[in-house]
């Protein structure tokens, strides 16, 4: 009967290890359209043998472990890869917009530019005519108008990354809560024994989401638990304690910090990677870049305008009048505000010089200082080497470069993403044909299983009833 036991013991140990594998495959199928799932594998060992008058019997299979396929490096590639492009992603929608702001169109502040000089010319041609003088004053408006409307939009654009910013600050950090609840539990798991596979899935699906918003970068410990801290070196997370994204705001904009009981840092564009990254760099570095280009552009339309505006006369005799309310400039600063603050000075359609010539009989017909404000437009007036349609070209064409580059980046990037993806799922992605084949291979030997218990039953009931 002993040996019967041994043999029906055997046979139950069988029939549960092949059960347990076909959950397992059962799991992986349920899974297979799961992103975040790596594939589960059972793991089969033979159970200790028995010494049998010198002979040693296997007493069965068990299942050993289950393993999680990974492959470590594609990972790391793959979540260095996601920090660029949520960096590249990130500055799409507002590079778009800069674009649409320094777009050369018929609406467009180059075409304003040109529109005002060439109101200038046309008053040259009949310099004593109130139409033509209205339309100086009129395009030396709208001039205005457009300048302070692309300064706005830039304004529009910042405000609306820094609400993109503060939008996912919730986000990362109920992020930053879970990863460290998952720490706790993968490092219980691994000290008792346990495989934590679900567990490390939910981890890297965080880890991939904080890579993309914000560039983290990760280490693990020999416990299983992972630190992250910012490009910076500004730790987030340690085992299992983190610290807090917050933000604050500072002169309109949003300021953000990692924060905890005791300590307080402030974090900009040179900490950070991914979204934040991306996002920070256009609203700190190119925007404010180019709200100071367009304040030189319309600081130096009106000092030179002014200048040579001063140099002329107006139908009434008087000169040294600025066609432009005048901009002081600070010295230790520069000339920010030009944009906002720039203005038509003149009221009366008198008052714009055309001519030089004093005198009423002269001044009608004088065109000269006229044309010499129509000439300005093409002269080298910024810096000595730029005129002012060049200027905004190269504005615009800084902007487009920009856009342009991070297109190439971002495609790129998803390129690359796509390869580790395809590369990441041959390792640990579920195939539903492997998956058959398992489910057909332990189904065979769960009914192996079955019948070879149903033949040792039988054999212990014919020498039960041979003892009866």
């Amino acid at each position: 009967m002993g040996g019967l036991l041994s043999a029906l013991n055997t046979g139950k140990i069988s029939l549960s290890t092949n059960q347990k594998a076909i959950e397992v495959t059962g799991n992986n199928i349920a899974n297979v359209n799961n992103e975040d799932y790596s594939r589960q594998t059972p793991e089969l060992s033979p159970t200790p043998t028995l010494n049998y008058k010198g002979l040693f019997i296997g007493t069965g299979v068990k299942i050993s472990d289950i393993t999680r396929s990974q492959d470590v490096f594609v990972t790391n590639q793959l979540q260095e890869k996601y920090a660029d492009f949520g960096e590249a992603n990130a500055k799409s929608s507002p590079l778009s917009e800069l674009e649409r702001v320094f777009s050369i169109s018929e609406e467009g502040l180059a075409t304003e530019i040109d529109k005002f000089f060439d109101s200038w010319q046309e008053l040259s041609v009949n310099p004593g005519g109130i139409t033509e003088r209205q339309m100086v004053i009129q395009q030396g408006e709208l001039l205005t108008d457009a300048f302070r409307d692309a300064r706005a939009a830039l304004d529009s654009v910042q405000q609306n990354i820094d609400d993109s910013l503060v939008s996912k600050v919730t986000d990362i950090n109920i992020n930053l809560d879970a990863l460290t609840e998952l720490n706790s539990r993968i490092a219980t798991l691994k000290t008792a024994g346990t495989s934590p596979n679900s567990f490390l899935d939910q981890r890297d699906a965080i880890l991939q989401d904080l890579t993309e918003s914000l560039g983290v970068q990760v280490y693990e410990d020999e416990a299983g638990m992972v630190s992250v801290q910012l490009p910076g070196g500004v730790p987030l997370v340690q085992g299992s304690s983190h610290l807090t994204l917050t933000g604050t705001v500072v002169n309109g904009l949003t300021q953000f910090s990692i924060v905890d009981e005791n300590v307080s840092i402030d974090i900009s564009v040179e900490d950070v990677g991914g979204e934040f990254g991306g996002m920070l760099d256009v609203r700190d570095n190119l925007i404010p870049d180019l709200g100071a280009s367009l304040d030189e552009l319309a600081y130096n339309i009106v000092t030179s305008v002014n200048t040579q505006h001063q140099a002329g006369v107006g139908l009434d005799d008087v000169s040294g009048r600025s066609f432009f309310a005048d901009l002081d400039p600070d010295p230790a600063i520069g000339i920010p505000g030009a944009c906002r603050n720039m203005s038509v000075a003149l009221t009366s359609t008198t008052e714009v010089a055309a001519g030089t010539d004093t005198g009423s009989g002269a001044m009608v017909g004088d065109n000269t200082n006229a044309l010499l404000l129509a000439s300005l437009a093409t002269q080298k007036v910024i810096n000595g080497t730029t005129s002012f349609t060049d200027y905004y070209g190269n504005l615009t064409g800084q902007v487009g470069l920009e856009a342009a580059q991070n297109n190439l980046e971002l495609s790129n990037a998803d390129d690359t993403i796509v390869q580790l993806k395809n590369l990441r799922d041959g390792v640990q992605g579920v195939s539903l044909e492997e998956e058959m084949i398992s489910l057909m291979q332990y189904q065979k030997g769960f009914e192996a299983s079955a019948k070879f218990l149903t033949a040792v039953d039988e054999m212990m009931t014919m020498v039960i009833s041979m003892k009866g």
